[in-house]
């Protein structure tokens, strides 16, 4: 793992100089810069959020600090991306920028206008701006990271895949974080269902680094989408110990591992980890919060029959994440609140989360980008998931059937987003038309076809006694 931290002289051999003269602003930076691609705290420095404390007290003119700062900030989605405290760091960030231009490269500008393009939610522009970065910095490991962080909220696989493919070549063994390379390209052909090579590429990055928790996340994916429950399972508690140290991802590789259990309805598994896995007892990070709602719906979906259990538990996850009712802006993370507040939330509670939505798309801070996003699919997703709490399987179905092809512009994993087929499939078959119950069958015979050893898969067909698919498949 890297640790060599580089200095002002290093980033400047290696052409990517910055305007600080402060060679403890450089290491912290490189530091800072380190966890964020490793998915990992470094808590020798205070974990990351001290870590960019220190880079900036060293040096509070430090433009692309301030930079990755705001980055790391805007892509974890703690807070909604109109708050205060948001928006006066990016004003203060642009001034700074201005007052300081005649010393900035032209690469520190363009990460600057990528940061304010990131604030207000269009993404598209801010992603332009550091692939633009990579044509003559294809090394710049924060314009790398924040593409491919960017490029999972479009829900863009193919160019998550592909940005790696282009800068992969002019990397080495010799340039610092090289080998996280490997699982971000192995994630992305994970996908695009490339999952063969996938899983190669990720090992590749494991070989070089055994504690790429991310590497390892990817062959989770290749594992799932493949239905290779056993191999999954294996893999990952073989190497627990290694990508457990990566906080910023070890939550979610559990939950991963929950899916395999689920498959093969292992419930007193996932209730274990539910019960004593840090991430899911004490939930902090968002990720956490989505994770939990996920796989408490999923456990739901599949019949988990202790009721009270689940409620509890989700009451649990509503109380530590109650403060999110009026925070919106990706859509990937903020369905997965909305998902809560539709297993457990009073009316009240989803009146206040849609009123704020409304207040959050009129905005006028925000990009017609994310308010076009967020009005054309947010508001019928959040919608539709209420009406499933409200066991109205007809109007899941109106709400989601037309929209399920656009649903991978949310963001988020193809697992991820799994949770709107097995909701829509579930609706299908419940409601009282008939014409959605030969649609919910239409939707299972397409699951069928890509999961047919999906113990899960084969299990909602037995619940709806849907027998007839193996006839031309």
């Amino acid at each position: 793992m890297h640790s060599n931290w580089r200095d002002c002289k290093a980033w400047f051999d290696e052409k990517l100089p910055m305007n600080t003269n402060s060679n403890e602003a450089s290491k912290f930076y490189d530091i800072c810069l380190s966890q964020l691609a490793g998915y990992y705290e470094n808590h020798q420095f205070g974990g990351i959020s001290d870590s960019l404390s220190k880079m900036i007290s060293a040096d509070p003119n430090f433009i692309l600090g301030h930079c990755l700062k705001n980055g790391i900030e805007l892509l974890g989605t703690n807070f909604t991306l109109t708050s205060d405290p948001y928006q006066k760091s990016i004003k203060d960030l642009i001034s700074k920028s201005e007052a300081l231009a005649d010393e900035l490269t032209l690469r520190e500008k363009l990460h600057v206008r990528a940061i304010g393009h990131l604030a207000k939610g269009n993404l598209p522009e801010s992603v332009k701006l550091w692939e633009d970065i990579l044509i003559d910095h294809p090394t710049d490991m924060m314009a790398v990271r924040m593409s491919a962080g960017v490029y999972f909220y479009l829900g863009d696989s193919i160019q998550m895949r592909d940005s790696i493919t282009r800068i992969l070549p002019k990397w080495n063994k010799n340039i610092p974080l090289f080998n996280y390379l490997y699982g971000y390209y192995a994630f992305g052909l994970t996908q695009t269902k490339e999952l063969e090579k996938a899983e190669k590429y990720a090992k590749m990055g494991i070989e070089m680094n055994r504690q790429d928790g991310w590497a390892c996340h990817a062959i989770a994916h290749a594992n799932e989408y493949a239905s290779s429950v056993d191999k999954g399972i294996d893999f990952l508690l073989k190497t627990e110990k290694d990508w457990n140290s990566c906080d910023f991802i070890s939550g979610h590789n559990y939950w991963h591992l929950c899916l395999f259990y689920l498959e093969k309805q292992d419930y007193e598994k996932i209730v274990e980890i539910l019960n004593n896995n840090e991430s899911f007892l004490n939930p902090k990070m968002t990720i956490d919060m989505i994770n939990i709602s996920s796989l408490l719906t999923r456990l739901k979906l599949d019949g988990f029959k202790d009721d009270e259990y689940l409620k509890n538990k989700f009451i649990d996850v509503k109380e530590k994440f109650n403060d999110r009712n009026d925070q919106h802006g990706y859509i990937y993370s903020d369905f997965h609140m909305a998902l809560i507040y539709a297993m457990i939330g009073n009316e009240q509670e989803k009146k206040v989360y849609m009123k704020s939505f409304e207040n959050f798309v009129n905005n006028q801070n925000l990009s017609d980008f994310i308010r076009n996003l967020n009005i054309n699919l947010g508001r019928k997703i959040f919608n539709a998931l209420f009406a499933y709490g409200e066991n109205n399987f007809d109007k899941v179905v109106d709400l989601l059937y037309p929209i399920r092809y656009e649903l991978k512009y949310i963001g988020g994993s193809n697992a991820q987003r799994d949770i709107f087929n097995l909701i829509l499939i579930e609706c299908c078959f419940k409601s009282k038309y008939e014409k959605h119950n030969r649609m919910g069958a239409g939707l299972l015979f397409e699951r069928l076809s890509q999961k047919q050893n999906s113990s899960l898969t084969n299990r909602i067909a037995d619940k709806f006694f849907i027998n007839d698919f193996n006839k031309n498949f």
